[in-house]
């Protein structure tokens, strides 16, 4: 409004002074003369009037403006104004003493772990609610003390309640808590889903779709990791490569349905046949790869026959119906240090596992097996 004012009173300024000055060219009394020339000068003194008027109201509201924010800035906010924030904030919000025991808890933390404020805040034994396992607790206490109390986007894995495992996200500070006694506080939320779909999008990327076993790709990798280990600490490491005898016919008189039935089976017992050090993929068709690592020839020769008989002993029964027995042709290769590429290393496996099917197949053979 007051803007709208000052265009107003500068726009009539300038047409009288237009006015004024049009009577100056036309010709006219003395009298005349005085009289326009003395309504300029007024004129003039109204704008300049106006100009100091309006540069007084600007610095006052400036100053206004200034006392305002320090007033804002050195009061201070009652706790009860700030607790009634925090506790209801759609995200969780906790305070911890020194001890790491808990001081506050909001409604959102009690959501999410279904652990209410009054199971959770001076608790000393808080932390053994969330995790049971005494060595996950310790690392997250260990990890904590390293953060010492601050840190951002820390994600770990929480026991909830109802027994539901939750990563949860936290970020918090130990500087300027708003409390005393506070020693750490911060903001958490959870990303479980995040992790899921992150977790869901790896295994499309590195598994075989139909088997769950690791693709190519993947098993490529971890041989090449595998090699690099063996390399650097002078461990054993063998490859072993398998393949299904005469799985031609089987797509070929039952179908690529009975195909598929018998990959899967074949994988569920390879994959029940290895140790959890052990990793198997999917090389390719009717191929899976072996890596064993700190396993020299000789133990992995005990481990590979094991497979080798349970899937001999093994009968697949398909959709119409039929029963068919199969079996499979192994071989195997160690690492030593003149290999430096994985391709070798498979060269050498595949060359074991030709023999084995020259030999007559359902068998496993060394690279430097004498047949």
């Amino acid at each position: 409004m007051l803007k709208m004012v000052k265009c107003s009173i500068v726009f009539v300024i300038f047409l009288i002074l237009g006015c004024q000055s049009l009577l100056l060219l036309l010709p006219d009394s003395n009298w005349e003369l005085f009289l326009t020339l003395a309504a300029i000068c007024f004129t003039l003194v109204l704008a300049g009037l106006l100009y100091l008027c309006s540069g007084c109201q600007e610095r006052e509201f400036q100053e206004q403006s200034k006392v305002s924010r320090e007033v804002l800035e050195e009061k201070e906010i009652p706790w009860s104004v700030f607790r009634k924030v925090v506790e209801n904030m759609p995200i969780m919000f906790d305070a911890v003493d020194e001890n790491g025991v808990v001081l506050f808890w909001n409604k959102e933390c009690e959501r999410i772990t279904g652990y209410t404020s009054e199971e959770i805040v001076g608790n000393p034994n808080a932390l053994e609610l969330f995790y049971p396992d005494p060595v996950q607790r310790a690392k997250n206490v260990e990890e904590f003390l390293e953060f010492n109390g601050s840190y951002r986007d820390w994600e770990v894995d929480l026991l909830c309640k109802n027994g539901e495992t939750r990563t949860l996200s936290w970020s918090n500070t130990s500087s300027a808590a708003p409390i005393p006694g506070w020693y750490t506080w911060g903001i958490g939320t959870d990303v479980t889903q995040r992790k899921k779909a992150e977790q869901r999008l790896t295994e499309l990327a590195t598994r075989d779709e139909l088997t769950g076993l690791f693709n190519r790709r993947k098993i490529m990798e971890i041989l090449g990791m595998e090699i690099d280990r063996a390399a650097r600490y002078n461990d054993p490491l063998t490859l072993c490569l398998v393949d299904i005898d005469h799985f031609k016919q089987v797509n070929d008189v039952h179908g690529h349905n009975a195909g598929d039935i018998v990959l899967e089976r074949m994988a569920d017992a390879i994959r029940q046949g290895i140790r959890k050090t052990d990793s198997v993929g999917r090389y390719g068709g009717e191929e899976f790869c072996i890596v064993l690592p700190h396993t020299a020839i000789s133990e992995s020769r005990l481990i590979l026959e094991r497979i080798r008989q349970a899937i001999s002993s093994m009968t697949f029964l398909l959709d119409s119906g039929t029963e068919i027995s199969l079996t499979i042709s192994l071989g195997q290769a160690q690492y030593n240090p003149a290999i430096r590429e994985t391709r070798q290393l498979i060269n050498s496996a595949d060359t074991a596992l030709y023999r084995a099917k020259q030999a007559g197949r359902n068998r496993l053979c060394t690279l430097d097996q004498d047949l």
